[in-house]
């Protein structure tokens, strides 16, 4: 006997492969943007002597760490079958841009000038700062739906 996989099972299977692949691209980016101005992204958030902005600046790191490899493992475990792993996709896409929101507005409380003149500088970072967290958020709105149903597997005999 010959299984027949049915062509709405096969689109299912094809559009988590495009997922995951996305994910993959969205994480290697931006590991690239890391790893072509490193100094914006590794340093130390407790050598700050100020209590309130080493916290911040801690978050902030959590949640560049988090954008930039999140995609990838949510994507692969929603390829996989793992549909519930899409509920992480928020957090992982808002606490960057979140973080950043903070440590921008307190800065601006503290020095009384916004230190946002990077994004013109480096327009890179508006992809990854802001675009990026859009984007991500707008996958999420798409793909929610499946968050809970089991995969769908053909069990045509």
């Amino acid at each position: 006997m010959s299984k027949e996989i049915s062509p709405w099972a096969s689109a299912r299977v094809s559009t988590r492969a495009v997922v995951a692949t996305f994910g993959l691209f969205v994480s290697v980016l931006f590991w690239l943007v890391v790893a072509t101005y490193p100094t914006f992204f590794f340093f130390n958030p407790f050598a700050e002597t100020d209590g309130v902005r080493a916290a911040v600046l801690a978050v902030s790191t959590l949640g560049w760490i988090a954008i930039s490899t999140g995609p990838v493992v949510i994507f692969a475990l929603y390829a996989l079958g793992y549909s519930a792993a899409l509920r992480l996709l928020p957090i992982v896409a808002l606490i960057w841009p979140a973080s950043l929101l903070v440590n921008h507005v307190s800065l601006f409380i503290q020095k009384g000038q916004w230190f946002t003149g990077y994004l013109l500088d480096y327009p890179i970072f508006v992809a990854t700062d802001i675009l990026l967290p859009i984007l991500l958020m707008a996958i999420w709105a798409e793909l929610r739906p499946a968050i809970g149903r089991a995969p769908h597997h053909s069990s045509e005999a």
